[in-house]
Formats: structure tokens, sequence, C-alpha cells
């Protein structure tokens, strides 16, 4: 139950003051509660503002009736994901470190600084530079300080990893700016809703959404940064004293009153603008002079869905992913440690304790296959290293993979299992965990959207012949299945002949990726279609 107060208060400032959550607010129209802070206090049977108002000014909030819309509010339309899929998001050092921060929260190795204040901070380009994080007391205040160890934890321990998702929003409406540390955007609850796919979510009241995203947006603007950048070519080194990483400037709430006076929350707004990292790092002007940065990547929209979806199943997934859009910005094919990887999804305490507890590592281990399933489901395959990372540790869902969809490619795969030394059925090796942990991936295979980032734009080429034209056409998956069918291959002998896996064959031929141009012209060769 909401409530609020009526026309009939006398400010005398008595629930103002009582109210432990800062929810009663003033203005020059008088007293008025916030709906998003107000928790009913749970503790005692009354209310503290209901018990202490000496003329019943404080009462229930009726039930807003009808639908929630009001025109104070544009249209919420997908301003960022102007084709559907993708879209250009800043993704510099202070956005990448923000990133991790939101979303592996307390497995940081966070400390108390001089002055008490819970600090996070990690060297950069080899110990010649420093970032540091801090939390902000009060988002909406322009020079907040900085919490003290003790708030600061217990504040950290209450951060929603789906906050990461309004952090890469803002990152990627910074870029839609031409000076972003002089100009702001402003977003409202509806433009976040689409985002989040939180319209689609019938079971939350439209208070319960407004609620969330305000949470998740003060957290986000919440983090602190200070920064002591080394010189790294022309661009001459520089330091950032202390700021948000994102300002909050204002928070517009939405009203509609009722026939009875009663003002329902219907909407949100939030005016944001960035820090002055931008100025290093997002600067299109002094990037072309070579004496500041220019640094983004591709946000896919499906990511956000991801994380909206498996935040609560899959948080360890979740995180990888998140790291991993940073990580694979420029290409798929970066080793990666598994002990790093584990190190990032579940933090150094669980780490540590799987290393050092009675069977502890058995359910960390079943948990990060889980979720290295779970990212292969989402689009992006890893690629173990043989030497490392053999057949005999790997995941089963991988081994299983490999397994024909044809029937007849599937009796010749069970038939050559049957007579291999490493049977699919085999059980795992006793030391697979102290394998796995200096085992190794070599990269991941990327979706489509994931691949968009490393796309350039085409330049000018002269005029060619009409057969080169024809084979610079990429090839279709019915023409690659064709091809090798006509010559007898099965999708093992094909995956053999390109030093490949049969799975990466099987997803080509059911047109579940692109394929690269060096691959093109490998298979071009190989299938004999130069």
């Amino acid at each position: 139950m909401t409530y609020a107060v009526k026309a009939s208060c006398i400010a005398c400032d008595q629930c103002h003051s009582t109210c432990p959550n800062g929810a009663i607010k003033t203005t020059d129209a008088g007293y008025w509660i916030d709906p998003t802070l107000c928790d009913r206090c749970p503790d005692v049977d009354i209310p503290r503002c209901v018990d202490v108002c000496a003329i019943s000014s404080v009462a229930s909030l009726p039930a807003k009736k009808g639908r929630n819309k009001s025109t104070l509010l544009p249209a919420a339309i997908h301003e960022i994901f102007l084709n559907g899929k993708t879209t250009p998001f800043a993704s510099s050092m202070v956005v990448w470190e923000a990133s991790n921060i939101l979303a592996q929260r307390q497995s940081l190795s966070w400390y108390a600084d001089d002055h008490d204040n819970l600090c996070y901070q990690r060297t950069i380009h080899r110990g010649q530079g420093n970032i540091q994080f801090r939390l902000s007391s009060n988002p909406e205040l322009p020079a907040s300080a900085p919490m003290n160890h003790s708030l600061g934890t217990a504040a950290l321990s209450n951060f929603d990893i789906r906050a990461v998702c309004i952090h890469m929003i803002f990152a990627a409406y910074a870029t839609t700016l031409n000076c972003p540390w002089e100009t702001s955007f402003t977003l409202n609850d509806q433009h976040i809703e689409q985002y989040l796919g939180l319209h689609k979510r019938k079971d939350l009241t439209k208070l319960a959404k407004l609620t969330l995203i305000k949470d998740l947006v003060y957290q986000t603007c919440q983090l602190l940064v200070s920064l002591d950048w080394p010189r790294q070519g022309k661009v001459p080194g520089f330091s950032i004293p202390e700021q948000p990483v994102w300002q909050l400037l204002d928070t517009q709430y939405y009203f509609d009153v009722d026939a009875e006076g009663y003002r329902h929350l219907i909407g949100l707004g939030f005016t944001i603008q960035t820090g002055d990292w931008a100025k290093h790092f997002l600067n299109k002007q002094d990037y072309r002079k070579q004496t500041a940065f220019y640094q983004y990547g591709t946000l896919p929209q499906s990511l956000l869905a991801e994380v909206m979806k498996n935040w609560q199943q899959h948080e360890g997934a979740v995180r990888l992913l998140l790291w991993l859009v940073f990580k694979l910005r420029l290409g798929g094919d970066h080793r990666v440690t598994v002990r790093t990887l584990l190190r990032i999804a579940y933090g150094n305490d669980r780490l540590s304790d799987a290393m050092t507890i009675r069977g502890a590592h058995k359910r960390l281990l079943k948990t990060f296959e889980s979720d290295l399933e779970a990212i292969y489901h989402y689009g992006l395959k890893p690629r173990f290293d043989p030497d490392t990372y053999g057949a005999d540790i790997q995941p089963l869902w991988a081994r299983v993979a490999d397994i024909p969809d044809d029937a007849d490619d599937a009796l010749e795969f069970w038939t050559n299992d049957a007579n291999q030394t490493l049977s699919l059925t085999d059980i795992a090796p006793r030391n697979k965990w102290q394998r796995l942990l200096n085992a190794r991936i070599l990269g991941f295979e990327l979706s489509d959207e994931w691949q968009q980032s490393l796309r350039r734009p085409r330049t000018k080429q002269r005029r060619q012949s009409k057969a080169s034209s024809v084979h610079s056409r990429p090839l279709s998956s019915h023409v690659i299945k064709a091809a090798r069918q006509q010559l007898n291959l099965s999708q093992r002998a094909l995956a053999e002949r390109l030093g490949k896996s049969q799975s990466w064959i099987r997803d080509v031929e059911n047109g579940r990726f692109k394929i690269s141009s060096s691959d093109q012209t490998r298979l071009r060769q190989t299938l004999n279609l130069v």
C-alpha cells in the first residue's frame, strides 16, 4: 500500500523529519511522498508518517484506475538501436571498469582508503597509471561526499547486476553526442522499459517498474572515478579529479491526478551527463589531432535481453558476457585462461575456496560448465586450446555438440567413437580440476551481431572482372552442404580437411553464423568451388 499527503496538510514538518528513507519531500506546493522510496515502514505496525500526523493528512493512496499514460512523456522509440540489433557505445577503460564494478560488486578487491572510504583501485599500463573508484553518498547532489567503508560495503551488497544494462545504455547515448562532456541527454522510464524488455513484464505493477528503474539508474550514477593516465603515443598524459562517471543532473517525476485530488506517479525522466573522462576517451575533434582517444565498441541489444533473462539463474555467465563485450570488441581471437574466467565469473574468494576446501571445486566446476554452455547457446562458441584444454576435460555439452544431425553421419560418428581411445561416454579424469586451472580458451566464434563491431566501412575498389566478382560472393549454407554431399564427404571429414570442429561445419550448414573471408577461400578450395 502506498501513502500520500492530502491537501489539508498544515506543513508541521513532523512526517518529513520522521521518515527514515527520505521519501517525504517538499515543493512549493507542499509535501509529497516519493513512492519509489517509501517502504511503508515494515518494522512497525503503523507507518511513522501516519502515526505522527496530528490531523490525519497522511493516508493510503487508492489504487490507480485506468491506463498509466501521459502526454507529458515522449513516445518510447529505439533511439540508439537504429537497426534494431546493435548500437555503438563508449568502451574506454573507465566504462569497462565501471561495468566490472556493477557486475562483480563485492567480488572485487575493495578496501578502506586513508579517509576510511570504500575504494577500488587498479593500475594501468604496467603500473604507469591508475584508476580509482568510490561510491557517492547521494547521486542527486553534484558534489556528494564518498561513502565510508561500512556504509559503502552495505550499499554495494544491495547493488543489482541489472544496473550494468543502464550503464551500457548511458555509454551508447554518449556516442550520439558531439561533445558528451558538455551536452546532456534525457531518457525516461518508457525508453528504459523498451531497452530492457520490462514493457513485457505483466507481473510487475507500474510502480514496481518505476521503482526498479530508478534504483538501477541511481546505482549507476553512484560511481565516482579519478584517473591518472600516462602518456600514450602522441596523446599526452592527464589526470582527472574524482567525479561521477555519470552525473545525474535532474530526475523528473510525472503524476496523474485522479478525481479525488490524489497524485499517482506514472513516469520518470532522467537527465544525464558524462564526466570529464569523455573529454579524453570520446573526443572526435582531438582524436583527429592525435591528442585524445575515441574508443567505442558495438553493443548488441540481445546482450541486454540476455542479462535481464539470466541475471539470477546464470549470474556467472552474465558477468562473463559483460566482460567479453569489451574484451572481444576487436575480434574473437583472444587467448584467456580458465582461471581468469573463473575469477571474473565468481570472484577471487570463491575461486580460493574451490582450491582449498575439499569438495568445493566440484560445485564450482559444474556451475562454470553450465554457465559456459549458456554463453554457447547465446551465440559465443568457445574454442578450446587442444594442448591445454583437451577433449577429455571439455564439458560434455561441447563434445555432444559434435554429434551430426544427419542419420548416416551420426552412425559413422558413433562407430568411430567406439573405436577411439577416448570415448564420448568415458568419465572425466581425476585430475580434471587441476588441469582446468591451467587450461586456455583460444577465443570465441562470434555471432553475427557481435561480429558487426569488426566490420569496417567499405572502401572504394577498382572495377573487378565478372569472374572475380562471382568468387567474392559469400557462399551460402545450402551451397556448402550440397558441395560436400556431392564429394561424398561427411561433416567430420570436411572438418578435418579444414582444421575445424565438426560442430563448426554443422553450424555453417545450418546458417548459424557468417563465415570469414579466409574461411570462405578455404571452403572454395576444399569443395572445388573455385
